[in-house]
């Protein structure tokens, strides 16, 4: 197995760290995305034997803004680049960060506000186009806040964009029952299992991500 990622979405790192630190999937993952984190700026977040690799909109107050992504400190030699993209006002937002891995797979971590345009959402993705190259292996992972179930239009400009295809479950990873969480890949040289599962430090379900070097 190459890496096992999990990512959630959690309405503030602070408050639920505690949470985080205690959960075993969490702490087994190599790689933790997370979303609408609450983060603000010149505070830092101990997670044992992890590293913060990149985050954006630092907060001087907390906010619903932002993403956070941590890997093991034993992976931390293998980031090769690191991203960061913002686009909008404090009432329709977009966040992405993300990083290379072995310069070989990039993993976009993505937070859409509620209020977001899927407008908006598409031009902010589209920068990711700056970081990667036509042929590379990518991962997009995140709270895309658009409905994911068959038809979606931005499951359509994922594929037209980017080729990347839908891997996450299309069943509810939040309370409401909506599909708005999901994972989408253009990964020819791995193979990727996605399972779902129940965290008490967040109201949608996390996803936890197994890749395989096929």
């Amino acid at each position: 197995m190459l890496f096992k990622s999990h990512y959630t979405t959690h309405k503030s790192i602070r408050k639920h760290i505690t949470t985080i630190v205690s959960d075993q999937v969490f702490m087994n993952s190599n790689i933790v995305t997370l979303q609408e984190c609450w983060a603000v700026d010149n505070e830092s977040y101990n997670i044992p034997e992890f590293e913060e690799i990149s985050r954006n909109r630092l907060m001087v107050r907390p906010q619903a803004f932002g993403t956070i992504n941590f890997c093991k400190l034993t992976v931390e030699p293998r980031i090769t680049d690191r991203i960061e993209i913002e686009n909008g006002n404090s009432n329709n937002h977009v966040e992405i960060s993300g990083f290379k891995l072995d310069n070989r797979l990039t993993i976009i971590n993505i937070y859409n506000n509620p209020s977001s345009s899927l407008d908006l959402l598409k031009e902010t993705l589209l920068e990711v186009k700056d970081y990667i190259d036509e042929s590379e292996n990518i991962l997009i992972l995140g709270d895309f806040n658009h409905e994911l179930k068959l038809g979606s239009p931005l499951k359509s400009f994922m594929l037209q964009s980017f080729g990347t295809r839908l891997f996450s479950p299309r069943e509810s990873k939040q309370t409401a029952r909506t599909v708005i969480d999901g994972g989408f890949g253009r990964i020819e040289d791995y193979n990727v299992e996605v399972f779902i599962y129940k965290s008490y430090a967040s109201h949608h379900k996390p996803l936890v991500i197994r890749v395989h070097e096929l």
